[in-house]
């Protein structure tokens, strides 16, 4: 018979293959067809639970299978879900109900639960709520008075005291860098202003926020003088950051929608003779609001209609009354009042208006409708699951666009090196630049696009089929090789479970895992019975916690456990009493570990 650490390369050094031959057992090989041809017909609790075959399966590959007879259990856990932090799940000190709930979770996802693609559905349901947040009134409607008085106004700051002496200016500018004029000190903002960022010791560059030192770098009066508003920096990155600075999102349409309505726009707009003529066609009356900043679909047609027939040249007409100049830009180019039949045949509507709707300022943000929001999604869904990488997701910008504002990241001004960093990392090392970055956008963008963990499946993977049958593959795995050796099953264990060990409690918490490091160290199984936090204390002495992320050092700690089990347990027939440490069931009654589950509700 091999020895402990023998029998445990031999399963390491290919797990997929190992998991391969164990899906090519005939019983594993029926359960696992019958677990997939049905599990997607599972519309409720009630319809999982009640199907005793499927239930077993999905028990099993959670590690669970001793609890599939207490049903009841089960139930209370799956209604309650895991989105609140207090539900019966998430209370359990065992976090494999959390997991499995997770999976199979019909309080967030009702029907669909069993059909769940974060890549598709979630990110999707993201998408519509990000427009309506970020493009619903009043948000967008401030937005774009604020950047429109921005525009207008900025280029007549000449000096610090002009910059200071209009708050609303002021406001919008420290906006832009993620800084709150109503929280910080008029002194303390021209204090900034005035040390400039050429002096590496001057105010800005000695804090270590670095939003003030790309302010007082974009407004350096210092440097610039009263030239500085005029520079890009401050036309054209100010009004781009705005949107990011607050918070705010905003999606770009693609460049294939607005080709669209351009096409449509330039085709038509030639027929429209009179203002009731452009109030009956809704799309160009849209594209040509859009182009000035306003939106068609929250100014009442009235309102449209009296400034259209009120025109420009009385200064006290509708639109010129207006203290917002985007109606009377908007009427200046249909001005039906002045030019009648003649109004659509000149540049300022055949030319002028679709440039400033196709425009890269930051007034060429258009809110998304309904038609927009569906033709972006009905795109998106018929591609996705052809995404095979990130490489594939970032080469497609459309896609790329669609999922990045999905989750609140403007693609406009994301740095593309740093999103293919995000998707490469994944989200299973603590450490992977996603968890690492404090906006926890792109730790969710990596999890919907989770191609570290899930490779070319990543779209179209769901975690109540394939990644079910996978841990109830690698499940039967290690039952197996524990059938002969146990310490071949805990090797294998700890193996699965160190990417996702956050601390030494966690660890004393399973007892697997404890076991498996006492014998690493040499500790005799009474130390078990130890203050906690001594015993955490000795392991954190001994190991480091970061060694269990990287695979070699991973190995070579695994390589100490088996030689030692192999000492202190001689390869024989499997020793019987190690199985509870992964809580095997018990024939009748209520098991220890139901018991255990329920007195270790967290208070």
């Amino acid at each position: 018979m091999l020895n402990t650490f023998t029998s445990y390369q031999l399963i390491a050094k290919d797990i997929n293959k190992s998991i391969t031959q164990i899906s090519k057992q005939p019983v594993v090989d029926r359960d696992t067809k019958y677990y997939l041809d049905n599990i997607t017909k599972v519309k409720s609790i009630d319809d999982f639970v009640n199907n005793d075959r499927l239930f077993k399966y999905a028990m099993k590959a959670y590690g669970l299978e001793n609890m599939d007879y207490a049903k009841a259990f089960m139930v209370k856990a799956l209604k309650e879900g895991v989105t609140d932090p207090n539900s019966f799940a998430n209370k359990l000190t065992d976090k494999r109900y959390a997991d499995f709930v997770s999976a199979f979770n019909f309080a967030a996802r009702g029907s669909a639960a069993t059909s769940y693609n974060p890549a598709q559905q979630g990110v999707a349901a993201n998408y519509a709520l990000q427009v309506n947040i970020g493009a619903s009134q009043p948000g967008f409607s401030y937005y774009q008075a604020e950047t429109s008085y921005y525009l207008t106004n900025v280029s007549k700051v000449k000096s610090i005291d002009d910059l200071m002496g209009d708050n609303r200016l002021l406001t919008y500018a420290m906006a832009a860098f993620g800084l709150d004029a109503k929280t910080e000190p008029p002194e303390r903002v021209r204090a900034m202003l005035e040390g400039g960022v050429s002096d590496p010791n001057s105010p800005a560059n000695q804090l270590a926020d670095k939003k003030y030192a790309a302010f007082v770098s974009a407004f350096d009066f210092g440097q610039y003088g009263d030239q500085a508003t005029s520079r890009d920096a401050v036309q054209k990155a100010v009004p781009a950051g705005y949107a990011t600075g607050t918070g705010l999102v905003l999606v770009k349409p693609s460049a294939q929608y607005i080709k669209g309505e351009a096409d449509y726009y330039a085709a038509n707009i030639s027929k429209v003779k009179s203002i009731d003529d452009l109030m009956a066609d809704k799309r160009l009356l849209t594209f040509a609001m859009a182009s000035y900043g306003l939106d068609a679909a929250t100014e009442t047609p009235q309102q449209v209609r009296a400034m259209l027939t009120g025109g420009v040249s009385d200064p006290n007409s509708p639109a010129n009354t207006l203290t917002d100049k985007r109606y009377a830009a908007f009427v200046s180019a249909f001005n039906f009042a002045q030019y009648g039949q003649q109004t659509t045949a000149r540049d300022e509507v055949q030319k002028d208006t679709p440039k400033i709707y196709t425009t890269e300022s930051a007034l060429g943000f258009i809110k998304p409708n309904a038609a927009y929001i569906q033709a972006e999604t009905a795109y998106y869904l018929s591609n996705i699951t052809k995404v095979k990488s990130v490489d594939d997701l970032m080469a497609d910008s459309r896609l790329y666009n669609y999922a990045l504002s999905a989750y609140g990241l403007n693609p406009a001004t994301e740095k593309r090196d740093l999103i293919q960093s995000v998707l490469a990392g994944g989200i299973r090392d603590p450490n992977s630049v996603a968890n690492k970055l404090t906006n926890k956008a792109y730790a969710g963008l990596a999890a919907a696009f989770n191609f570290e963990q899930y490779g070319e499946t990543a779209t179209t993977n769901n975690p109540a089929q394939q990644a079910t049958v996978d841990k109830y593959l690698r499940q039967t795995l290690e039952e197996n090789a524990g059938d002969t050796n146990q310490g071949v099953r805990l090797a294998l264990y700890f193996e699965r479970k160190a990417p996702t060990i956050t601390s030494w409690y966690s660890v004393l918490a399973d007892t697997a895992l404890a076991s498996v490091v006492r014998t690493a160290l040499g500790l005799p199984d009474s130390f078990a019975t130890a203050n906690i936090d001594k015993q955490a204390q000795l392991f954190e002495q001994k190991l480091n916690l970061s060694d269990f992320t990287d695979p070699t050092k991973l190995g070579k700690f695994l390589t100490r456990f088996t030689s030692m089990w192999e000492i202190n347990n001689p390869t024989s027939p499997a020793v019987t009493s190690v199985s509870v440490l992964f809580a095997q069931p018990t024939s009748v009654g209520i098991s220890t570990d139901l018991m255990m589950a329920m007195l270790k509700l967290r208070s």
